[in-house]
């Protein structure tokens, strides 16, 4: 062994050695900074998407195994490649597989892992957007199970992240889909979310519960997140409803007044059960519903509130308790709102009249007090600068709370439409609120202002009957300054908030009681002298053109006289004005039949002959025949 090893070493030190200089110091340093070409072969990319024929069906159910799969990293890599694959439009091929697909996909929102949820929402809402409505509807009960298995979960982390899936149904499903097949399931398990039955009884009162977070926000946090879901699904449920209710007359007869009925009636069926026909105190299934909702719902909304309303040593409100207010009141709202669509699709006042036996002394109580020395409500100031996630805070409503305030004045219009002395105080209160925030209009939003609207009617046209007899004066005041406000145009032609006020006076003035008892001619003078100008606009719309002719029918010299100054220009105009509303399928010379039939009555006013020379200098023909007519007729 050690010759031979010697015999080696003596062979390598014969080799020829090669001599040479040697490189500096730092320059034996291999080279990076060469430029190199990613390799793309064609058909492995074919063959890992689900548009190749050959290899589609086997991918796509690789996948959808890979869904059920026991690692996580299986389950989100085929999340994402099934929503990498819809992101690149391939979705017709998932028609065959909706069923195996929303039950994988559904099934994420119960994983343990926060991240495979996170990953099964985003899928998800990807997928409701690529499909019809018509494609999920047979799928929909695969999604609403997974939803309510989650809201019901023991884990509070999975019933947390259960509001992200419901976000999800809530923006990409229609109203009408997620009211109708799972709208009341789900309000139940909403109420779980943040209360129990003290009892086994359901209808038993329940009791608000702690907070089912990390820790990281507080119960008010928590609660007002479930409570703005809930409201969300109460708003399907009044726009899906929309669209059912009827819109033939109903005539509650009074022997003690005089009655109306329409001259030609087409025969109605009467769609109402035998206890309705016969006048019996029994709710149908959707009456009842309703009203468990409300007996659940109304008693721990007024909880939630008491738990963070200002004592009086600090009478501003912190920025959770007034996104606290904000969410109850407006689920109040909606409640109110639904209640009023049942009863007039069933011409029924049960529900109402039920709901004001029980809640109205309480609302006042907790959110008003008797003489209403608690309204309105103020918001801490906000010194600090707020971070960018928190801008646009959507539920606190600013530091003035007008949403809040303007939500409460309505309600209260609700619970007491037939105020008495005992509440001339806090109606007077609250009236005089109206008034100061109508001072506020060029500051509002478009949506603030709608609210602003919204308070208004009760006030003015609904409840005004009772309430001339005990706020009159502030009453009148209000409407004023309404007037002035509507004819200085300081309410915005956005989300027709104009329009709605105007149809709100236009109603007031053909109702001949109100009119008279607010005023008369004195009082809404200048909106009468206004009213002409309206006839100016491109459009005009049908409730408008009505109220003129109720004026016109009631004599009234103010608007009659304004009518005619403006006469040359609302002819001259006539040939481009269009009526919006229900007549706006109607040809356009009946419409202009309509605005020309104005001027039979105010022709009694016509002293210069304004009328008959206008007739004689119109160019068109049917205009200036109708013109005469309207005129010569006797």
């Amino acid at each position: 062994m050690g010759g031979h090893h010697k015999k080696n070493l003596r062979a390598e030190k014969a080799k020829v050695k090669l001599k040479g200089a040697k490189l500096p110091k730092g320059l034996n340093v291999t080279k990076t900074d060469f430029k190199v070409r990613k390799i793309e072969i064609r058909e492995q990319l074919k063959e890992s998407s689900y548009t190749e024929t050959g290899q589609r069906q086997l991918n796509l159910k690789e996948t959808l195994s890979r869904l059920k799969h026991h690692s996580v990293k299986f389950r989100t890599d085929a999340l994402r490649s099934v929503r990498d694959s819809l992101k690149s439009g391939n979705a017709d091929h998932l028609i065959g597989h909706l069923n195996e697909l929303f039950q994988g996909i559904a099934a994420g929102s119960l994983d343990m892992e926060r991240s495979a949820r996170q990953e099964s929402f985003k899928t998800l809402d990807v997928l409701l957007e690529a499909l019809q409505p018509q494609a999920v509807a047979p799928f929909f009960h695969v999604i609403a199970t997974y939803l309510r298995c989650a809201m019901t979960h023991v884990l509070p982390a999975i019933q947390e992240d259960s509001l992200l899936l419901l976000d999800v149904l809530l923006q990409r499903v229609p109203p009408a889909l997620l009211a109708e097949r799972s709208a009341s399931v789900i309000i139940g398990n909403f109420i779980d979310m943040i209360s129990r039955a003290r009892h086994d009884n359901e209808r038993s009162n329940r009791t608000l519960t702690l907070n089912l977070g990390q820790g990281k926000q507080t119960t008010v946090k928590w609660r007002t997140k479930v409570l703005l879901r809930l409201q969300q699904i109460l708003g399907t449920l009044v726009s899906s409803k929309q669209g059912r209710i009827t819109t033939s007359r109903v005539v509650h007869f009074d022997p003690m007044h005089p009655q109306y009925y329409n001259v030609l009636c087409p025969v109605l069926r009467d769609h109402r059960d035998l206890h309705a026909i016969l006048n019996e105190p029994k709710l149908s299934a959707e009456g009842s519903q309703l009203q468990t909702y409300v007996e659940q719902l109304l008693p721990l909304l007024q909880d939630n509130w008491l738990e963070v309303r200002p004592q009086p040593q600090q009478p501003l409100l912190t920025q959770d308790a007034a996104a606290s207010l904000h969410v109850v009141v407006s689920l109040m709202s909606l409640l109110w709102n639904l209640i009023a669509q049942h009863e007039e699709e069933h011409n029924t006042r049960e529900l109402s009249d039920w709901l004001r036996k029980h809640y109205a002394h309480k609302f006042v109580l907790n959110f008003l007090a008797k003489d209403g020395s608690r309204f309105p409500y103020q918001q801490i100031p906000q010194t600090a600068k707020k971070s960018p996630k928190d801008k646009g805070h959507p539920v606190d409503g600013g530091e003035l709370c007008l949403p809040q305030n303007l939500s409460i004045v309505a309600l209260t219009c609700k619970f007491f439409p037939s105020a008495n002395e005992k509440q001339a105080q806090l109606f007077g209160h609250l009236v005089g609120y109206m008034q100061l925030s109508l001072e506020r209009l060029n500051s509002m939003t478009p949506e603030q202002q709608l609210s602003m609207v919204a308070s208004l009617r009760p006030l003015l046209l609904e409840n005004a009957t009772s309430l001339l007899n005990i706020v009159a004066q502030p009453l009148t005041s209000l409407l004023s300054a309404t007037i002035e406000a509507y004819v200085g145009q300081r309410f915005t032609t956005r989300e027709g908030v104009a329009t709605r006020v105007l149809n709100l006076l236009c109603e007031m003035v053909e109702r001949s009681d109100l009119y008279g008892r607010f005023g008369g001619e004195q009082r809404f003078a200048s909106f009468l002298s206004y009213l002409p100008q309206l006839l100016l606009k491109p459009t005009v719309g049908e409730a408008t053109l009505r109220a003129m002719a109720t004026l016109c029918r009631q004599l009234n010299r103010v608007f009659m006289s304004a009518l005619l100054q403006a006469a040359p220009e609302v002819i001259n105009h006539l040939s481009k004005l269009q009526v919006t509303g229900d007549s706006e399928g109607e040809e356009k010379f009946e419409n202009q039949k309509r605005v020309l039939n104005l001027f039979y009555y105010a022709r009694q006013l016509d002293e210069e002959g304004k009328l008959e020379q206008l007739e004689k200098q119109l160019d068109s023909d049917h205009i200036a025949a109708y013109l005469k007519a309207v005129i010569s007729y006797n």
